[in-house]
C-alpha cells in the first residue's frame, strides 16, 4: 500500500509540475510575472485538484483524470494565448455563452502558431513523464483490499489542512473567499490568483451567485441615489428626436475632408471629440451606447430578463412616448440581440432577415453588405412622419478581415472608392497611415478606407433624408465607434506597438461627435471651438443626451457624466478589464502601471480618486442587474 501511495504521489507531482510549467508560460505570454502573486493559493488549489486522483482506485483512471485536467489548462493557454494576440483580451467562463458567436467570427489568421508548437511540444514531454512512470509502476493496484479506507485519511488530511488555510484569517485567503468580482478585473485577479484559482472562483460565482448587496451601505434593497448634474445645456434640446449611430471599428484617422464629407463635416460643425477612447466588443459598446452601463458579473439576456427601466431608449418608450427602433444587418440571435433589445426599450428590432427579407446572410469573410446599401432598407422602415423617435442604427460593413472577398472588392472598385483614395493619394490630401509597412498591412487600410467612405455615403443619405423632412434641427445624431481596428493587428502596427504593450492607450482612440446645428450654434456663443478636449468615452453618450433632452437620472448607475460638465473622466474597458484615460492605465484602479507621460502628482490624485468612485459605482450597477435578473423559464 505504501509503494502504491508513493506511486499515486508520484503522478500528482507530475500534474502539479506540469500544470505550473502551463501556468508559467501562460503567464509569461501575457506579460505577467512567472508564477501567481498569491502563490500559496495557487499552490494549494492544484494539490487540492490533483489529490482527486486518490479516488481512483486503477493508476490508469489516475492518469487520465490528471490529464484530462490538465488537457484544460492547456486549452485555457491555447485559447489565452489568440486572444491576447488578437484582442489584449483574456478568456472567463461567461464568454463560453459566445461561443456560436466566436465560432462565425473565427479567422485562420487568428491563430497563434508559436502558442500551438509549444502546446504539442508540452504535450509530448508530459507524455513521456506518464510514460516513464508507468514502466515502473506496480501492476495489480486493484487487488489492494480495502483501498479507500486506507486512502480516505490520507486524503481526508489533505483537505483539513486546505480548508484550514482558506478558512483562517490570513489576509491573502480571507480576501480570496470574500472575492465577488474577479472579473471585473480579470487582468489583475488572474495575476493574483493563477489559472486554478481564478477560474475555479468565476466558476464559484457563476454557479451560486453572488450577495453584492453585502458591498453596498444601506442594508435594505433600494440602489443609493445620486442626482445628475443639470449643465447650462440641460433641456435645450427637450423632446428632440435621437438617431444614434454606432460605426464598426470607426477611427479619427480615416476621417477625411476630401473621402468622407459627411464625417469630416461632424467634426467642423457638430460637437467633435478628438480626445475619444473605446475599447469593447461591440456588444457592450452598443448597450453602453443605450444605458450608460455594463455588468461585470455574468450578464445571459439569453437566460435571464433584467430590469432595463433606467435605459435610454425604455425612458423615451415609456414616459415621453417616443418611437424606438434599433436596426442592425446580422442574425437576431448574434450576441442575443433579439432577446436583449425588447427589454431594452425597443418597440421594434430589425435585423438581416427584417432588411432583406428572402436574401441569403453573408459570411464572416469581408462581403458584407455595404452600409450605403443597408441605409435604403433601414430609412424604408423609419417612421419620420409621426411622433419624436429614438433609433440606433449598429453598422456592419467596416467590420475585419481586410482581405475583402471578390463581391466587395468589385463593388468598391465600381463605386469609385479605390480610384478616388488613389487620387487623394496623389493630390497628397490623403496618405495611408501604413504606406511604408508591409504592403497586405498597406492594402488592408487601404480597404478600411474605402469601407468608412461606403458609410460616409450612408451618413449622407441619411442627413438628405432628415433635411428632406425638416427635421435636422430637431435631431441629434449621435456617431460613435465601438473599437479600433484590431483584425489583422493592425492597431499594433499603426501605433508601432506590440502585444505586451496592451497599456498604450493611443490604440483606443475612436471617433465621437454629436451633430445638430442649433447645440453647435449654442455651445460657440461661449467657446472658440467646436471640439471638447477633456477625455471622454462611450459612456457619456448617455448622461449627454439625458441632459441635452433634460430629464434626470440616477448618476450611481452611470459611468460617466454629461460632456458638459468640468467633471474628471476615467474609462473602464470590459475587455481589458482595466481603467484608463489618455495618460494613465491601471489594471484595477488602484494603482499605475503606466504612464504614457510624465503628469503631476494631482493629476495621477485625481484619477485615481475617479477610479475608486467607478469601482463603487460598479458594484452597484452589478447589484442592480443581479437584483433585478428573472429566468426566462
Amino acid at each position: 500500500m505504501k509503494l502504491y501511495l508513493k506511486e499515486k504521489g508520484s503522478l500528482i507531482l507530475t500534474f502539479i509540475i506540469f500544470y505550473l510549467l502551463i501556468e508559467f508560460i501562460t503567464f509569461r505570454w501575457v506579460d505577467f510575472a512567472g508564477f501567481a502573486q498569491s502563490f500559496f493559493i495557487d499552490f494549494f488549489l492544484a494539490i487540492a485538484v490533483g489529490s482527486f486522483a486518490l479516488l481512483f482506485r486503477s493508476n490508469k483512471a489516475s492518469i487520465i483524470y490528471l490529464t484530462v485536467i490538465l488537457g484544460f489548462v492547456m486549452t485555457l493557454f491555447l485559447i489565452n494565448a489568440t486572444m491576447y494576440s488578437v484582442y489584449f483580451d483574456l478568456f472567463t467562463l461567461q464568454q463560453l455563452t459566445l461561443i456560436g458567436e466566436a465560432t462565425n467570427v473565427f479567422n485562420f489568421d487568428f491563430l497563434s502558431i508559436p502558442s500551438i508548437i509549444i502546446a504539442v511540444v508540452i504535450t509530448f514531454l508530459y507524455y513521456l513523464s506518464i510514460r516513464y512512470l508507468w514502466k515502473k509502476m506496480y501492476r495489480y493496484y486493484e487487488q489492494i483490499p480495502n483501498y479507500y479506507r486506507k486512502t480516505e485519511i490520507v486524503l481526508l488530511s489533505t483537505f483539513i489542512i486546505i480548508t484550514s488555510f482558506f478558512l483562517s484569517g490570513i489576509k491573502t485567503f480571507e480576501r480570496y473567499r470574500s472575492n465577488m468580482i474577479v472579473t471585473t478585473f480579470k487582468r489583475a485577479s488572474l495575476e493574483e490568483y493563477g489559472i486554478l484559482g481564478y477560474y475555479l472562483k468565476e466558476a464559484d460565482i457563476m454557479m451560486f451567485g453572488i450577495k453584492i448587496d453585502n458591498f453596498l451601505d444601506s442594508g435594505d434593497d433600494l440602489i443609493p441615489i445620486e442626482e445628475s448634474i443639470e449643465t447650462e445645456y440641460f433641456g435645450l434640446l427637450e423632446n428632440a428626436n435621437i438617431l444614434t449611430i454606432m460605426v464598426e471599428s470607426l477611427q479619427p484617422f480615416a476621417v477625411n475632408e476630401v473621402l468622407t464629407p459627411n464625417l469630416y463635416m461632424f467634426t467642423q460643425e457638430g460637437i467633435y471629440f478628438p480626445n475619444n477612447y473605446s475599447e469593447n466588443k461591440t456588444n457592450v459598446s452598443e448597450m453602453i451606447g443605450m444605458t450608460g452601463n455594463y455588468p461585470t458579473i455574468p450578464f445571459l439576456p439569453f437566460h435571464y430578463n433584467y430590469d432595463f427601466s433606467h435605459s435610454l431608449p425604455n425612458i423615451l418608450k415609456t414616459v415621453h412616448s417616443y418611437n424606438t427602433a434599433y436596426y442592425h444587418d446580422n442574425v437576431g440571435s448574434f450576441y442575443s440581440r433579439d432577446k436583449l433589445f425588447g427589454p431594452l426599450g425597443f418597440q421594434r428590432s430589425y435585423f438581416h432577415y427584417d432588411l432583406f427579407p428572402g436574401e441569403k446572410m453573408w459570411t464572416w469573410d469581408g462581403d458584407y453588405t455595404p452600409d450605403s446599401v443597408t441605409v435604403e432598407k433601414v430609412l424604408d422602415n423609419m417612421d419620420l412622419n409621426g411622433d419624436a423617435f429614438y433609433y440606433y442604427w449598429s453598422t456592419m460593413s467596416m467590420h475585419g478581415p481586410y482581405n475583402y472577398g471578390p463581391k466587395n472588392k468589385l463593388l468598391f472598385e465600381d463605386s469609385g472608392y479605390f480610384s478616388a483614395i488613389d487620387q487623394a493619394s496623389e493630390d497628397g490630401t490623403w496618405t495611408n497611415p501604413l504606406v511604408d509597412g508591409a504592403t497586405a498591412d498597406m492594402m488592408r487600410i487601404r480597404h478600411y478606407q474605402a469601407a468608412v467612405m461606403d458609410f460616409d455615403v450612408a451618413l449622407g443619405r441619411l442627413l438628405e433624408e432628415l433635411e428632406l423632412k425638416n427635421l435636422l434641427d430637431n435631431t441629434i445624431i449621435v456617431l460613435y465607434g465601438d473599437h479600433n481596428v484590431y483584425y489583422h493587428e493592425l492597431s499594433l502596427v499603426l501605433n508601432n506597438s506590440s502585444s505586451s504593450e496592451y497599456y498604450n492607450t493611443d490604440m483606443y482612440e475612436t471617433f465621437l461627435a454629436i451633430y445638430n446645428p442649433v447645440l453647435t450654434e449654442k455651445y460657440l456663443e461661449t467657446n472658440d471651438s467646436n471640439q471638447i478636449e477633456k477625455f471622454v468615452s462611450p459612456y457619456n453618450i448617455v448622461p449627454t443626451l439625458f441632459d441635452l433632452l433634460g430629464l434626470t437620472y440616477n448618476q450611481n448607475i452611470m459611468m460617466a457624466n454629461s460632456v458638459f460638465t468640468d467633471t474628471r473622466e476615467a474609462f473602464y474597458s470590459h475587455k481589458l478589464t482595466a481603467f484608463f484615460d489618455d495618460k494613465l492605465y491601471s489594471n484595477d484602479g488602484f494603482e499605475i502601471m503606466f504612464y504614457k507621460e510624465e503628469v503631476e502628482d494631482f493629476y495621477v490624485e485625481e484619477f485615481l480618486e475617479t477610479t475608486e468612485k467607478l469601482r463603487d459605482r460598479l458594484v452597484i450597477i452589478n447589484y442592480w442587474y443581479d437584483r433585478t435578473k428573472e429566468s426566462r423559464r
